[in-house]
């Protein structure tokens, strides 16, 4: 049976896909940084639900770790039918001060390892006739987002790289989609020292925007864009000067970073 392969699979909006997944049936195999949070989060899983969940633990932000997951699940006789590329983090603050080796480990992660994890998996796929790969952008692909730019772009490359190879693989029977949520309420508020209820904009909860985001990789849509405000800021961008956006962002960043020194937040979307 093909199972759904989750990255950064036990918490925030990668739990919910976990969660999501196994309601629905699916076998999983669970992929994140804790050995102990993901043997918890498989155990009441498989309790809850009857289905079987294999795990990895695994740094996707370290070169060649692709690479391992991708070997560690052929040995272990895995078929891989779903990929969802979830595992991800920001790094907030001017660029000009924030760590480079972090911005490294973002671009791997974010990038490098999502490529290489729909490289390896793919043909499988493409044999098989069927299969789908969910890979999890932001509203920030769409312009460039300051104190967040390192961020903003590795979720714009998700979101072209998305839409490309959906075209790509029209009429084999593996389908692509880029889901784009907005802020959503994850550990991430708690992390950076943020209060979820006190934003500019609506935080919303990471159960609708997976559901929203499996919807679409059913109908094989190249991306969505979940929660009508979320919709309503990127296709109304549209209309406007990038530059005027980017500015716009601005004043929502300085609010939500709190001043100016780089703060580290996990699983952010």
């Amino acid at each position: 049976m093909d199972r759904v392969l989750i990255t950064g699979a036990t918490s925030g909006i990668g739990e919910a896909f976990s969660r999501e997944y196994a309601a629905r049936g699916a076998d999983l195999v669970l992929v994140a940084r804790s050995a102990e949070q993901l043997e918890t989060l498989a155990g009441e899983l498989m309790e809850k639900n009857g289905i079987t969940v294999t795990t990895f633990p695994q740094d996707l932000s370290i070169p060649q770790s692709a690479e391992r997951l991708v070997s560690s699940c052929h040995n272990a006789g895995l078929a891989i039918g779903t990929l969802v590329n979830n595992a991800g983090f920001g790094q907030t603050g001017p660029f000009v001060t924030g760590p480079r080796e972090r911005y490294e480990e973002m671009i791997v992660l974010h990038n490098l390892s999502l490529m290489k994890l729909t490289s390896l998996l793919l043909p499988a796929m493409k044999r098989r006739q069927r299969g789908g790969i969910l890979n999890v952008a932001s509203i920030t692909a769409f312009h460039g987002i300051p104190y967040n730019a390192v961020y903003a772009a590795t979720k714009a490359f998700i979101l072209s790289f998305s839409e490309s190879l959906r075209e790509e693989l029209l009429g084999t029977g593996v389908h692509v989609t880029a889901s784009c949520p907005g802020m959503t309420r994850t550990a991430l508020f708690e992390k950076a020292g943020m209060n979820p209820d006190n934003t500019l904009l609506p935080v919303g909860l990471p159960e609708p925007v997976v559901k929203a985001s499996i919807k679409a990789l059913e109908k094989n849509r190249p991306y969505v864009v979940p929660g009508l405000l979320n919709k309503l800021i990127v296709h109304g961008g549209k209309f406007l000067p990038r530059s005027f956006m980017v500015r716009l962002a601005i004043l929502l960043a300085r609010n939500e970073t709190h001043g100016t020194q780089a703060t580290e937040i996990r699983q952010p979307h």
